[in-house]
């Protein structure tokens, strides 16, 4: 993830919610996490746009974003 952040931290938001910490179970509840492995693209307005589960590929993840910004 550190590749995406420095890629695209001026744009999006990368918040880590490790599901091991109670502190983050609010965060974790709102949107539904409930395992491990799991990414979720949320829009500025709290809307989840898209969710990935398992092992990600960076460079698919990279389109994915790129495209995605050039839509907004």
């Amino acid at each position: 993830m550190n590749g995406l952040t420095t890629q695209f931290g001026e744009r999006i938001d990368f918040i880590n919610l490790n599901i091991d910490d109670p502190n983050t179970r609010p965060a974790r509840d709102r949107f539904g996490f409930s395992d491990r492995s799991q990414y979720t693209l949320i829009d500025s307005a709290g809307n989840i746009v898209q969710r990935w589960f398992g092992p990600l590929n960076i460079d698919e993840l990279s389109t994915y974003l790129s495209s995605y910004l050039a839509s907004l």
